[in-house]
């Protein structure tokens, strides 16, 4: 009778723990924990424990002349206007008075660690690929990586892509083969890109025509995307930095051959963080490891 209680006992604890203990974190708290082991490391502050009660998006103008990246004196490579979308058209007519062209970018996460309402609704391969991508944001920050600006969000969608492929292969309750479409499908939006961007440098006359062509092609593949795709990439690329920006695109298939010639994340970060601050020297870096 005795041990047929403790042996009671001790399952009521197994389900309580399981119920109610580390098992019960959210899906986030899951991927941040999982990503931390990845990485190799814990980021300060409480990342994604917030959510802002709204289900606008976050925007940010990214500035540039209209033949390449240069930002105008006075500001950074982009303007942050939270969720206010007028205040997001008066800075840009201003910088376009100035000569400058901007692109307006829309989010529903950012490195800020504040989640919108709407990241919520999106399928759970996005919410992994969000959280990877901004932690990786944070990583840099916080080890004050000298890692070039043209690699930075590459690097982050490289740890999104293949942070969110790692966990869902731990997790076999997870539907792996949503989160394969989700990469197949943002490395076909990376691909369309770099073709435009190579056609664009080699024809710069017709620049305007060539994008349009991008826009369309990108807004076909979106058709198989998911909700989270659609609010990422369904812009008109016409004035678009990550057209500007050519090594944006083609930087991530590099990062990529590095990850995948490695055991594992951290072991890739470790490359990552010895890597050289000018674009070319990275590049030449880069290469030797893949």
């Amino acid at each position: 009778m005795i041990k047929r209680f403790l042996i009671f006992h001790f399952l009521f604890i197994a389900v309580f723990q399981h119920c109610f203990g580390a098992d019960s974190l959210t899906f986030t708290e899951r991927i941040k924990k999982f990503a931390y082991h990845e990485m190799g490391t814990e980021l300060n502050g409480d990342l994604f424990t917030k959510t802002m009660e709204t289900d606008k998006p976050y925007i940010y103008l990214y500035i540039s002349k209209p033949d390449k990246i240069q930002c105008p004196e006075g500001f950074g490579s982009f303007v942050y206007c939270n969720t206010d979308e007028d205040l997001a058209k008066r800075k840009s007519d201003t910088l376009c008075q100035l000569g400058y062209q901007t692109f307006c970018y829309k989010t529903y996460a950012n490195s800020a660690a504040m989640l919108n309402q709407r990241y919520y609704m999106y399928a759970k391969e996005s919410e992994s690929f969000i959280i990877f991508h901004e932690l990786m944001h944070n990583y840099i920050a916080q080890l004050e990586l000298k890692i070039p600006y043209e690699f930075n969000e590459a690097l982050c969608d490289v740890m999104g892509n293949y942070g969110t492929m790692h966990f869902f292969e731990a997790n076999k309750e997870l539907n792996i083969s949503a989160a394969k479409n989700q990469l197949d499908r943002n490395e076909n939006i990376y691909w369309c890109l770099n073709k435009y961007i190579d056609k664009i440098n080699a024809n710069p006359k017709k620049a305007v025509q060539l994008n349009q062509q991008c826009d369309r092609m990108i807004k076909t593949i979106l058709t198989e995307c998911n909700l989270f795709q659609n609010d990422r990439f369904n812009f008109a690329v016409n004035n678009a930095y990550l057209l500007k920006n050519e090594y944006y695109c083609k930087n991530y298939f590099l990062l990529k051959k590095v990850l995948l010639k490695q055991k594992s994340i951290k072991d890739f970060l470790e490359i990552i963080k010895s890597a050289p601050a000018s674009a070319n020297e990275c590049q030449k870096y880069l290469l030797k490891y893949t």
